[in-house]
C-alpha cells in the first residue's frame, strides 16, 4: 500500500522539519484532491511560524483549496505579506497561496475579487495574480446566454478573445454542459487537423481540473510527437488519479516510445495508488532501456510501500546516485512510516536508508 494523502496531511504538523516539507512537497507534486491540507498548512504556520513551518514551500497550484477556507487564505496572505520584502519567506509563501487561489474555480473567488484587488496593491509579490483574468473568468461563469463551445469549436480560424478559449470552456464544463465539446475538442489529437487553439484550451482545462472520463483520450496523447500535447496528457492524466488510469498505461506501455513510456512513469509516480507499485514492477519488463528502468525504480520508492518492504528496499538500493540525491528530502518520510514495522526490520530499513545516502 502506498503511502497515503491522508498520511501526509497529518504530518504537515509533525515536530521535524524535513518531515513537514517532504509531506507538503509529495502531496503538491501528486495533485492530491484532499482539502485538508491547507487546514494542515494553515495549523503548522500558527505552531511554527510561516518562516520555519516549510523552508522549502512548494508552488500550489495543483491542488485544490475548498471555497470556505479563501478568506482565510486571503487574511493570512495579507498579514504574511504586509510590510515585507518579497524575498521574506513568509511573503513568498504568501504570494504562492493565493496565486493558487487565482487559479482555482472562479466559484471560489468571485467573491473576494476586491479582497485580492487590495492585496496586490500592498505586495509586489502578487505580481502573478492576473486579476482582470479573474474578473473575465467570473464574468463568463456567471453569464446567462453564451456561444455554444462546438461553434467556437469548429471555427478554422482562431477566435480574438483577450484570453483565448479557456475561460469559455471553463464557465461550460462548471455548468456541467461542456462533455460534447471536451471530446470533440480531445478527438482531434488523433487528426490530421488539429486547430492548436482549441487544444490549448482543453488541456489548460485538464491541468486545472479533475477530468474523470477523458483517460483514454489523455493515454493516447501520452506518445504524441508533439512534447507540449505530450506533457500536458501527463498532467492531465496524473490528475485523475484512479485505477483506469494504471489500467490504460499497463496496456500501453510496450507500445510507448522512451518519451512516452518516462511520461508514463511519472504519472504513476504522481498517483500513489493501492496497485501502483506492483503495476511500477510489472513494467520492469517492457522497459525500453536503463533510464526507463531506473525512472520505475524511483517511482517505486517514492510510492513508501513497506507492505513489500524487500521490493522497496531493492529499488532504494539499486537506483542511480544522481536520483539519490534528488529524492534525498522524500526519503525523511522513511522514519514515521517504518515505525509500523517489527523492530528488526525497522532497524535495518533505517541502516540501508543512511547506508545509501553515503554510498
Amino acid at each position: 500500500m502506498a503511502v497515503q494523502d491522508s498520511q501526509l496531511v497529518q504530518w504537515l504538523e509533525h515536530e521535524q522539519v524535513s518531515i513537514r516539507s517532504a509531506s507538503l512537497d509529495l502531496l503538491s507534486s501528486s495533485y492530491s484532491t484532499n482539502h485538508r491540507w491547507c487546514t494542515g498548512v494553515f495549523h503548522a504556520w500558527d505552531r511554527f511560524g510561516p518562516q520555519n513551518a516549510f523552508p522549502e514551500f512548494p508552488l500550489l497550484t495543483h491542488l485544490e483549496i475548498a471555497s470556505e477556507l479563501v478568506g482565510d487564505c486571503i487574511h493570512r496572505a495579507g498579514a504574511m505579506s504586509q510590510g515585507k520584502a518579497i524575498i521574506d519567506r513568509g511573503c513568498r509563501c504568501a504570494g504562492k497561496l493565493i496565486e493558487a487561489v487565482s487559479v482555482s474555480s472562479p466559484k471560489n473567488f468571485l467573491d473576494h475579487l476586491e479582497a485580492i484587488d487590495t492585496l496586490k496593491k500592498q505586495s509586489k509579490i502578487f505580481f502573478r495574480v492576473d486579476l482582470d483574468r479573474m474578473r473575465y473568468r467570473v464574468e463568463h461563469f456567471l453569464r446567462d446566454q453564451f456561444e455554444p463551445l462546438d461553434d467556437w469549436f469548429t471555427k478554422e480560424v482562431e477566435p480574438t478573445l483577450p484570453y483565448g478559449l479557456y475561460p469559455h470552456i471553463e464557465s461550460s464544463f462548471l455548468r456541467g454542459q461542456a462533455d460534447d465539446a471536451l471530446r470533440l475538442g480531445f478527438g482531434q489529437l488523433a487528426s490530421d487537423n488539429r486547430k492548436s487553439h482549441v487544444l490549448e484550451g482543453c488541456f489548460e482545462l485538464a491541468s486545472r481540473y479533475r477530468l474523470l472520463g477523458y483517460e483514454t483520450y489523455f493515454a493516447d496523447g501520452l506518445n504524441d510527437e508533439d512534447s507540449s500535447i505530450a506533457d500536458a496528457s501527463a498532467i492531465a492524466l496524473s490528475r485523475c488519479r484512479n485505477d483506469l488510469v494504471l489500467s490504460l498505461i499497463a496496456e500501453r506501455f510496450a507500445g510507448y516510445s522512451r518519451a512516452g513510456q518516462l511520461r508514463s512513469i511519472d504519472v504513476l509516480r504522481r498517483s500513489r495508488l493501492p496497485k501502483t507499485p506492483q503495476l511500477l514492477r510489472f513494467l520492469r519488463g517492457p522497459a525500453l532501456d536503463g533510464s526507463v528502468q531506473n525512472a520505475l525504480r524511483v517511482a517505486e520508492v517514492l510510492q513508501f510501500d513497506f507492505s513489500e518492504l524487500e521490493e522497496w528496499l531493492e529499488s532504494l538500493m539499486v537506483m542511480d546516485d544522481p536520483s539519490i540525491a534528488r529524492v534525498q528530502p522524500l526519503l525523511s518520510l522513511v522514519g514515521p512510516l517504518s515505525e509500523s514495522l517489527a523492530s528488526d526490520d525497522r532497524a535495518r530499513t533505517l541502516h540501508l536508508v543512511k547506508t545509501r545516502f553515503s554510498s
